[in-house]
């Protein structure tokens, strides 16, 4: 969706279950490398949803499946050629572009051990709304940023209160609930050619899609603060500040909260 300027953004949406809003606190936990990448070129790096690591990313639930061949949906939810949306869900897995944050309040001592080099990791903090500010989402033109649903998969249909189009890609397993998650997805089906429902077609576009797409951003729009993985060396922290000031945000460096002194 494009702001006033004509500049196309992410298009917002909450749930119930895992409300947001504009300045629900994000973090994204990234090796070193990943950190300098995003400082020099100024660009937020979205991955194909088929590559998340996840063999169930795209997918929707057994139970919905159940429901929706038997014609059992919500009117609202019943799609037009229920035999070509699983054909459509294969597509929209080399499509479909995501950027994933981690929503809460307090830093994790898990996220840095599951998303960063522990003795060389650095993470970010956004905002939903510094993410719609600072992200030129230019030449794309749909793009949405809520948060994962995680559902039991084999019990839960997934009737959102989001449309049909965000459902597959924000839907996981129960078993991710941990990641708290909040994605920026891309979708790039304006740019591919006329649909062709086969699975070859969905092999061309597996072969043929990029692995992943960067965005320009704005980086002291886009980063509240930084902080430094509490298991580094401190000539890591030397580095990153140096990198940082390079940048223009090393006034954004914060200490990480793991590092306080216990009392007894």
């Amino acid at each position: 969706m494009p702001d006033m300027q004509g500049r196309p953004r992410y298009q917002r949406f909450s749930s119930t279950d895992h409300p947001i809003s504009g300045d629900t606190k994000l973090w994204r936990y990234l090796t070193f490398e990943k950190f300098v990448w995003l400082l020099e070129k100024s660009r937020l790096y979205h991955t194909r949803l088929d590559l998340l690591g996840d063999p169930f990313e795209g997918s929707v639930t057994k139970a919905y499946v159940r429901k929706r061949d038997a014609g059992q949906l919500p009117r609202h939810l019943q799609p037009s050629f229920p035999e070509h949306e699983a054909i459509l869900h294969k597509i929209g897995m080399y499509s479909r572009f995501v950027t994933c944050w981690y929503a809460s309040p307090h830093e994790s001592a898990a996220m840095w051990k599951l998303y960063s080099t522990e003795h060389a990791g650095v993470a970010i903090v956004s905002t939903p709304l510094r993410m719609e500010e600072a992200v030129d989402l230019t030449p794309y033109h749909t793009a949405i940023l809520g948060p994962v649903e995680y559902l039991d998969f084999e019990m839960q249909d997934g009737s959102l209160p989001f449309g049909k189009k965000a459902r597959p890609g924000f839907l996981k397993r129960k078993s991710f609930e941990h990641e708290k998650e909040v994605r920026g997805m891309i979708y790039v089906e304006e740019q591919l050619p006329n649909l062709i429902l086969s699975p070859e077609y969905v092999q061309d576009l597996r072969e043929s899609m990029p692995l992943g797409i960067d965005v320009k951003v704005k980086l002291k729009q886009l980063i509240q603060e930084i902080y430094i993985s509490p298991l580094s060396a401190s000539y890591f922290s030397d580095v990153v500040a140096i990198l940082s000031d390079r940048h223009g945000v090393a006034d954004l460096l914060r200490r990480s909260t793991l590092l306080g002194e216990p009392v007894y």
